[in-house]
């Protein structure tokens, strides 16, 4: 409403100074013509100059009240020629030139305000021009403005009164309008302040809302939709952390109530077990606050020039023993002169991760393959094995914190965090850890991002 008033007055103002200007300055024209009329009258003959007036252009008088004055001066001062209406009577002297006049305001000696024009000219003595010189004088013409104040307190009183009828109407309708058309989000807020962490299933029905309205009411829905989802992983993840933790704690407390109950039975393999429970679980709570670190950006990355050849080969070689046991079959193709831009740590940290799981689950005697290319400023690690029991719609859940495809989870050394925390590494290091299956069923995880730096040919998948 303030807003409203504001642009309200200063269209009215505008208005009434435009019309203002435009009116004085007809007025000013006017007595101008009157001015000229005047001075086309004078005439000089010898010495002598002739006033002759057109009486029904001049309205000294009107219903007996003068309204016309005027007044011829010589250029000494002296008063040539005065109008019936000033009697004896002088009108303050300004003047201008006839092509730029001098206008002002006055009080007539009426008693009424006015308005005058004042100007300079020359009147040759005789048309023949054999008389003497050119004469100077001036002319002062001022009439009764009445009228034309009239006219602008009319015009003043007529915008002063539309606005105070258009501001009461305003006051009026727009209240009443805005509760009504903003019902449905009054009925918005009451719905949303039901809501809670138990009902995030909750929609917003869009059918007869305002169309305005209807962007507002899906994107609280998607909001509503992501919120579901975030509060149920975070369950499963609640969830699936009390899982793993419930079996390495019950362990422990087994251990404990032997050794309370029979403490002369206690041996060193009870001390390893209960070490190796500590490590697990110790695992787990480290893995989980990397996994925040990362989350939160806190992860510190620092560039240098790292060679992928060997990072494979550093990473492998720890897995040397479970290859064997399982009879594993290690393929490798990485370009010995393959360099990146990169982390060492964060990136050798992602492929451990990877490797790790790929000997994890490819079934004894099978392949696991490592390969690597570069070109057009990317860089590409792979690395594909067998897989059982594993489908295209498990791929999305590989990244997923305590996901395993066994039900049981009730491996003692892998926690369902390794993959996740390579998927959040790879996002700190800005490049995309993906999975997919190749022709063959084999399960492939790919690493790529941006290199600045290849020194060598590029290698063929």
């Amino acid at each position: 409403m303030l807003s409203f008033v504001l642009l309200l007055g200063a269209g009215s103002a505008g208005i009434y100074f435009s019309t203002r200007a435009a009116l004085v300055e007809q007025f000013d024209n006017t007595l101008q013509a009157k001015a000229n009329a005047v001075v086309s009258g004078t005439e000089a003959q010898g010495d002598h100059i002739d006033v002759e007036l057109d009486e029904q252009s001049m309205h000294e008088y009107d219903e007996g009240v003068p309204v016309d004055f005027f007044q011829l001066r010589r250029i000494d001062g002296s008063t040539l020629w005065r109008s019936k209406s000033l009697t004896n009577a002088d009108l303050p002297a300004r003047f201008g030139t006839f092509r730029h006049p001098k206008y002002w305001n006055l009080t007539l000696s009426s008693g009424f305000e006015g308005r005058a024009v004042g100007y300079s000219f020359s009147l040759s003595s005789a048309k023949d021009g054999q008389g003497p010189g050119p004469a100077d004088l001036s002319i002062i013409f001022a009439s009764d403005r009445r009228d034309l104040d009239e006219g602008l307190s009319v015009l003043a009183v007529v915008l002063l009164g539309c606005g105070v009828l258009m501001l009461l109407a305003t006051a009026f309708v727009v209240p009443r309008v805005l509760r009504q058309e903003l019902a449905p989000l009054d009925r918005l807020g009451e719905e949303a302040s039901r809501i809670d962490a138990n009902s995030l299933s909750t929609r917003f029905p869009i059918e007869g809302v305002p169309g305005e309205l209807q962007p507002i009411y899906q994107r609280l829905n998607h909001l509503l939709s992501r919120l579901e989802e975030s509060f149920e992983r975070e369950r499963r993840f609640s969830a699936d952390l009390a899982h793993e933790l419930r079996t390495p704690i019950a362990e422990l407390r087994s251990l404990a109530e032997v050794a309370l109950r029979w403490p002369e039975s206690r041996t060193g393999e009870t001390d390893r077990d209960t070490f190796a429970i500590a490590l697990q679980m110790e695992g787990i709570v480290a893995r989980l606050l990397e996994l925040l670190r990362s989350e939160r950006g806190q992860v510190l990355c620092r560039r240098e020039t790292v060679s992928l050849f060997e990072i494979v080969e550093s990473v492998w070689r720890p897995f040397k023993g479970k290859v064997e046991k399982k009879a594993l079959k290690v393929v490798q193709n990485v370009p010995r002169d393959l360099q990146i831009s990169s982390d060492s740590i964060l990136l050798r940290s992602i492929f451990t991760n990877l490797v790790d799981n790929a000997v994890e689950y490819t079934p004894a005697g099978g392949t696991i393959t490592t390969r690597a290319e570069a070109g057009h400023g990317e860089f590409k690690l792979e690395i594909a094995n067998a897989v059982e029991h594993l489908d295209a719609r498990d791929l999305p859940k590989l990244f997923d914190r305590f996901w395993r495809k066994d039900p049981s989870r009730t491996d003692a050394v892998h926690a369902g965090l390794g993959l996740s925390l390579a998927h959040a590494f790879s996002k700190a290091l800005e490049t995309e850890l993906t999975a997919s299956f190749d022709g063959s069923g084999h399960l492939v995880m790919t690493l790529k991002g941006p290199t600045s730096e290849w020194t060598g040919s590029n290698s063929t998948l």
